[in-house]
């Protein structure tokens, strides 16, 4: 069994926003020659999250509504990381002929909850 670890770093210059990792995370698949296994994606901070969905802006913007409405009870500076906890760190995809599996509509998408500084991502990808 092979692994393959690579980082790339990504920067939300507004307080909150979004970003499509899908072809970034791709292009480590296909640098890693691993055929088959899977390939995990995480934020290595705990304002920020990694999770899949239809790269759709007005769906995208509705989820951070969402995450701010949810957060409205607690303290200004605890909402980030509550948002984070709601959405998720990271997600598992399998890989397949050298390609991430994903659906016809499906994105890896990155949304940061306290942007302005960059953060870093990490892609592990395990198999043959």
């Amino acid at each position: 069994m092979k692994t393959s670890k690579q980082t790339f770093t990504i920067n939300i210059p507004e307080k909150q926003g979004y970003m499509d990792l899908t072809d970034d995370v791709q292009s480590c698949v296909r640098n890693s020659n691993i055929r088959t296994g899977y390939c995990t994606i995480n934020t290595m901070h705990t304002t920020a999250s990694v999770f899949t969905a239809s790269n759709e802006p007005e769906k995208l913007e509705g989820y951070l509504k969402f995450y701010d409405k949810l957060t409205t009870l607690a303290e200004e500076s605890l909402r980030p990381a509550l948002k984070h906890q709601l959405a998720g760190n990271g997600v598992i995809m399998p890989v397949d002929g050298g390609e991430l599996s994903l659906g016809l509509s499906q994105y890896i998408i990155y949304m940061d909850f306290d942007g302005g500084r960059e953060k870093l991502i990490e892609v592990t990808i395990i198999g043959e």
